[in-house]
């Protein structure tokens, strides 16, 4: 008897060490629950729509090792090498957005109201080398209510944090967006958390010449994609460049996102960790144009944000590659894993 006890240990420690790392959906099924809605409840079901986006641009030249480095932190390392994701090009995409409403599009949430909400973010295009395919990363995106803020990392693993904005009220003005937030300047026992600027847009100069207006968001991305296809090669991938311009003729710029809790009783460890993604689709293009005015960036870096360090951009003001506007409405809608952490 003690020799099957033994035994029968042996075999559930092993099950344990070689577990395989994905869970599949007959376990994902069992160690799921219906969710309890409570009074304030912050996190409604998605898809979620959003209307009347006002989104402002602003192409930055990144160093690749630096890129490929942040890739591997956020994404191919949890996974132990099951993903692969790389940067596509040397660049990182600033943008601010003024996003009038954002719904739940299922009931009984989309009778609930709605929001409004701005927001700032990098923007990361990625090429997931198993399967070929180009996806948006966000290492750094900010918002300015809690809604957005709770919502976006609890079901998809933005890495939101809290903004305080300063945006044009007239579009046709662009001339000042700057965002503040909370930060450590350093790290020491004496440094307190203080409310600091982290990311501004300033118009510098006006070239004269008038926006270029763009027709369909397929002319926006033609524009974006000529700017900077010198270089990169990964057009030269058949596959890769059918699949992205099937995605640019449909609108589609899916995400993908490290999901994932801190653990309460190891706070090293995550009682939840996954690559996810998800499908953001355009709904409807109402204007857009490329802005030809120079325009100068400022990121600023503090210890509990190295921006600049993790996305190995130039010291001091950075200088727009391509600076443009478009409005839109948009669709975010049910994620996939494509890894989960046993």
């Amino acid at each position: 008897m003690r020799i099957l006890v033994e035994v029968s240990n042996i075999v559930r420690f092993l099950i344990r060490v070689f577990r395989p790392s994905q869970t599949n959906e007959k376990d994902k099924a069992m160690t799921q629950a219906p969710y309890v809605d409570r009074g304030g409840e912050q996190v409604f079901q998605q898809p979620f729509v959003a209307k009347n986006v006002l989104f402002n641009g602003f192409l930055l030249e990144a160093n690749l090792v630096q890129l490929k480095i942040l890739c591997d932190k956020y994404l191919n390392t949890p996974s132990g090498g099951k993903t692969a994701f790389e940067p596509a090009w040397p660049f990182v995409l600033l943008a601010f957005c003024d996003l009038k409403s954002l719904v739940s599009t299922t009931p009984p949430y989309n009778n609930w109201g709605w929001f409004s909400e701005k927001e700032a973010a990098i923007w990361l295009l990625m090429v997931d080398k198993n399967r070929e395919r180009m996806f948006w990363f966000h290492p750094y995106i900010f918002v300015d209510n809690a809604y957005a803020l709770t919502m976006g990392r609890e079901l998809y693993g933005f890495p939101k944090g809290l903004g305080y904005f300063e945006l044009p009220s007239d579009p046709e003005n662009s001339d000042y967006f700057s965002m503040d937030t909370l930060v450590l300047k350093e790290f020491s026992t004496q440094t307190q958390g203080t409310k600091e600027k982290f990311m501004e847009a300033r118009r510098v100069a006006k070239s004269g010449k008038p926006p270029s207006p763009w027709g369909s968001a397929l002319e926006m991305m033609k524009d974006l994609i000529q700017t900077v296809e010198h270089q990169s090669n990964i057009f030269k991938n058949l596959r890769l460049a059918f699949d992205t311009a099937d995605d640019l003729l449909h609108g589609r710029a899916p995400m993908v996102f490290l999901k994932q809790f801190r653990d309460v009783t190891n706070p090293a460890q995550a009682c939840y960790q996954s690559i996810v993604e998800a499908p953001s689709k355009m709904l409807g293009f109402s204007k857009g144009s490329l802005l030809h005015d120079e325009y100068e960036i400022t990121l600023h870096e503090y210890a509990s944000h190295p921006i600049n360090s993790e996305l190995g951009l130039k010291a001091g003001p950075l200088k727009s590659l391509l600076s443009f506007q478009v409005e839109f409405d948009f669709e975010i809608g049910n994620g996939t894993e494509i890894w989960r952490a046993s």
